[in-house]
């Protein structure tokens, strides 16, 4: 199957809530018109229908919009999604923890890549698709078929209502949209293989598609944003295609998509190792973890500010993972995890503030000793603010202004 110019997301970890927002690489071009988008949708529809295995219930409006407005729609549309509280506090933990640089301004940072790379989106809000107006005309099929997925699957799947449900937990927000990602990618590339096959699109168009991608913002990003950005499309894929990404070669694998969305995966875990969600034998959901209160330890004027669930996507980071750069990925590449980070159970971050100062308690549970071990041996040695203590299949971690109640804490996490 040909590998057309690669959708991405528009927003990350922090931000799983904008699932359904996805991106093609725009590049300076004549305007393309209100008419022009109105015959290239209507062009691609029949075939997707038809690829998808169902039709449209309604009409989706589709309207032509400049990057401002697909700016201020990605930011209204995350705020609307994602508290302000949540937006501050996950960058903290994610700074405390060093999975970002401490300049780093997440938000701006993808917002910023969203420029970069911004074709049109689905909005599940207003159950409409819109085309940014400077894309190049040729991208209007392949993005269509993108995103006029998200929009059936919309209408029978309800994907804002599916997100609500996993809003807490960002490591299941990152396997839903894994499964919104994966099944649109798939059913775009086969799009593309089919008019491959009718001689309506060449293998030259492609090519130029392909080199026309802009990822100069996408690559200078800290790896965890491009991990939880890019993750959801290519991993995605190889999960709908239970991890034979070359069986896609058969066509859009309709009834493995809609179990996965009837019963979604539940973890990062189930989505890089595709056995662990389809194989019933091997079915691996993840623990409930949960951490003592700590106020005896830290005192009475500490508050808890967030808490949520890293998973082994992002934990990979801690250990030594590092995420795939897009020449890479073009070449169907890439590592996303490692032997530390594999045999996760289940984990659970809180971050604490006494309005001055921030400590983040983070409690990871592994399947077995010997993945809790590998897990520590890989962690970070000698960084300020940040210690950890094993104890049987537990790992915690304590990162941040712990002073002289660093062991007290550690204890608290690890406790039988």
């Amino acid at each position: 199957m040909p590998r057309p110019a690669k959708p991405r997301r528009a927003l990350g970890l922090a931000f799983a809530s904008c699932a359904a927002v996805s991106i093609v690489i725009a590049a300076p071009a004549p305007q393309l018109t209100q008419a022009e988008a109105n015959v290239a949708v209507a062009a691609v529809l029949p075939e997707l229908q038809a690829i998808r295995g169902f039709s449209f219930k309604a009409k989706v409006p589709v309207s032509v919009i400049d990057d401002k407005q697909a700016r201020e729609y990605a930011l209204t549309r995350f705020k609307r999604m994602t508290p302000e509280t949540k937006i501050r506090s996950d960058q903290t933990v994610f700074r405390l923890l060093g999975l970002v640089p401490d300049e780093v301004d997440m938000v701006k940072s993808l917002l910023d890549v969203l420029e970069e790379q911004a074709g049109g989106f689905y909005d599940p809000g207003t159950k409409s698709f819109y085309l940014l107006d400077d894309m190049p005309k040729d991208m209007t099929a392949l993005l269509t078929a993108h995103e006029m997925t998200h929009a059936l699957e919309d209408q029978r799947y309800d994907i804002d209502g599916r997100i609500a449900k996993v809003l807490d937990d960002d490591d299941a927000s990152f396997a839903l949209s894994a499964v919104v990602e994966g099944s649109a990618t798939i059913a775009a590339a086969v799009y593309v293989t089919h008019q491959l096959a009718a001689g309506t699109l060449d293998q030259e168009r492609i090519s130029a598609m392909n080199e026309a991608v802009q990822t100069e913002r996408l690559n200078a990003m800290p790896d965890l944003l491009k991990r939880q950005l890019l993750g959801p499309y290519v991993l995605g894929m190889t999960f709908l295609a239970r991890g034979d990404a070359a069986g896609l070669s058969r066509g859009f694998p309709k009834s493995d998509v809609d179990a996965a969305w009837a019963h979604p995966p539940r973890s990062s875990e189930q989505i890089l190792h595709p056995d662990k969600y389809w194989n019933p034998g091997r079915r691996d959901d993840p623990k409930r973890v949960t951490i003592a209160n700590p106020r005896s330890r830290l005192g009475k004027d500490w508050m808890l500010a967030g808490s949520g669930v890293l998973g082994e996507l992002t934990l990979g980071g801690l250990v030594g993972v590092a995420a795939p750069d897009t020449a890479t990925l073009a070449t169907g590449g890439g590592t996303w995890t490692n032997a530390a980070a594999s045999g996760w159970g289940g984990d659970r971050f809180e971050l604490w503030s006494d309005g001055k100062d921030d400590v983040v308690l983070l409690l990871t549970q592994w399947d077995t000793v010997r993945d809790a071990v590998e897990f520590a041996d890989a962690l970070p040695q000698g960084r300020a603010g940040f210690a950890y203590r094993k104890q049987g299949a537990k790992v915690g971690i304590v990162a941040g202004a712990t002073g002289e109640r660093c062991d007290a804490l550690l204890s608290l996490l690890v406790q039988p």
